[in-house]
């Protein structure tokens, strides 16, 4: 395939994307305000009421229904923006089965999470109802730390085999890489995420004793060592430049903020709705949808210091290794992701946590030429 037809199979592959973002988005809110204004959440707490003594019961039970019955509305477009647009441009290795697979695995973990911080948000709304905020937001916190120091032991084997680095040379190559930078890494992991899709990723996951390099199989057969330590820079200036710190202080104040607007608002709808008080779990799917409203509404400013971040991380990847490695690196990811070469502004501005590929390309190059 040409580099022409490489960019328009991007582009389509992209407007594709974008709609069925929209429509997944649309679809979601719909199901919280059907199931809430339709009466159904209202009495799916009440049958659980009479069937189970305890709130965390009742809760967990709630869960249950809701889960499932979200996940079969949203399973038509989860098939189709998962399996069938990455089969069509040969994006996806799975087969039905391995999809079918993965869809199990990723809901039960969802289900998991999602009831440890349900279960734990409604205890508190019950028990410290005056100063719940603070305290979801201080919990939110550590639970995204916990999560960050788990998923590379935890979370990531889940779904993907990892094993040591066989190839010694590159190993020691990232990490002295990371040594240099000042950076204590537990060891060079490969994962086999070849077996799903031609797509490539690399990262430095975990924190203190369980951070680690993790490697796609598909960036270490297809991308240069040259190449890998640039994508590798990249991902340790986030560590470097305390990134992700900035980010769990921002995450601090911004559900703090997210949680005191839900309990100063969440007293108008309750009444109208039949609720006793936001920690009435029939009222969850419009909490939910509120949540979600406000998320959307502060999409574009958290994307927008995303892309900043990165812009960090690449100026330090150029400076710590070989400018034009590192953008060839970049074009040889955008064409393996089919990354759009020339999104929409407006859609930048709103879903796009990095800068354009294309954009970070051409920057790289600039530097590239000018040494």
């Amino acid at each position: 395939m040409t580099a022409t037809d490489t960019h328009a199979a991007a582009r389509a592959y992209a407007r594709i994307r974008y709609r069925l973002l929209f429509l997944n988005l649309a679809a979601a809110l719909a199901f919280l305000a059907a199931f809430q204004w339709s009466g159904a959440s209202r009495q799916l707490a009440a049958w659980w009421a009479d069937r189970a003594a305890s709130e965390p019961l009742r809760l967990l039970g709630f869960l249950a229904v809701f889960g499932t019955a979200y996940a079969l509305v949203m399973l038509p477009l989860d098939f189709y923006g998962s399996f069938r647009l990455e089969h069509r441009f040969g994006l996806s290795r799975m087969t039905l089965k391995a999809w079918g697979i993965r869809q199990v695995k990723a809901l039960g973990v969802s289900a998991v999470l999602g009831a440890v911080v349900l279960e734990a948000l409604y205890a508190l709304l019950r028990h410290v109802p005056a100063s719940w905020p603070l305290w979801a937001a201080m919990a939110w916190v550590g639970f995204s730390v916990v999560m960050a120091r788990v998923f590379p032991t935890v979370l990531l084997p889940i779904f993907y085999k990892t094993v040591p680095l066989q190839d010694e040379e590159l190993a020691r190559r990232l990490l002295a890489l990371c040594r240099r930078i000042g950076l204590t890494a537990l060891g060079v992991f490969r994962f086999n995420l070849g077996a799903e899709t031609r797509k490539a990723n690399a990262a430095l996951a975990g924190l203190g004793k369980t951070r680690r390099v993790l490697l796609a199989d598909t960036l270490i057969e297809e991308f240069p060592p040259e190449e890998i330590e640039g994508v590798l820079a990249h991902e340790l200036a986030h560590h470097r430049y305390h990134h992700i710190t900035k980010l769990l202080v921002i995450t601090a104040v911004g559900s703090w903020l997210a949680f005191w607007l839900t309990d100063l608002v969440g007293q108008r709808w309750m009444s109208p709705l039949g609720l006793r008080g936001l920690d009435d779990i029939a009222g969850l799917p419009v909490l939910l949808l509120w949540l979600s409203v406000l998320g959307l509404v502060s999409l574009p400013l958290q994307n927008g210091l995303s892309r900043v971040f990165e812009w960090e991380a690449d100026h330090f990847a150029v400076a710590m290794t070989d400018p034009r490695a590192y953008a060839a690196a970049l074009r040889r990811l955008g064409s393996l992701n089919l990354a759009d070469p020339s999104p929409p502004r407006w859609i930048v501005r709103l879903f796009y946590d990095h800068p354009p590929i294309m954009e970070r390309v051409q920057a790289a190059e600039k530097i590239g030429d000018s040494h």
